[in-house]
């Protein structure tokens, strides 16, 4: 398999309010599960295959960072690898999250929640 490793982290998680109206704390993300099968499809995308696989773990305050190594024997991954080295592909994001706890404690919400406090954790991949 033919791979190219980017240098340059990507954010996938922090603390904040996402979509759904929920949280995860980054003191409960358990990264060693992450870190047995880090994977990643472009957009979330099962369908298409495996595209990317994660390296250099980091976290930052609540921040969690890690870089990419493309698949370039995937069909997208030439043009995966130019999009980010282009600055058109900037983002990346935990997906099929595993909630392993959850909190309903209102001090554990901030403003602009409306659903529980994930305190136990992980994705099965990152896009």
């Amino acid at each position: 398999m033919k791979t190219k490793k980017i240098d340059k982290e990507f954010c996938f998680t922090d603390e904040s309010v996402n979509v759904y109206g929920y949280r995860c704390l980054t003191s409960g993300l358990l990264l060693d599960e992450v870190k047995k099968n880090p994977i990643g499809f472009k957009m979330h995308n099962r369908e298409n295959g495996v595209v990317v696989r994660w390296e250099d773990f980091r976290i930052d305050g609540d921040k969690v960072y890690a870089k990419p190594v493309i698949n370039l024997s995937h069909p997208e991954g030439e043009t995966i690898v130019s999009e980010i080295e282009n600055g058109f592909l900037n983002g990346a994001s935990a997906g099929k999250i595993v909630v392993l706890d959850a909190s309903d404690e209102k001090h554990l919400m901030i403003p602009g929640q409306t659903k529980p406090t994930v305190t136990k954790w992980f994705p099965r991949e990152i896009s």
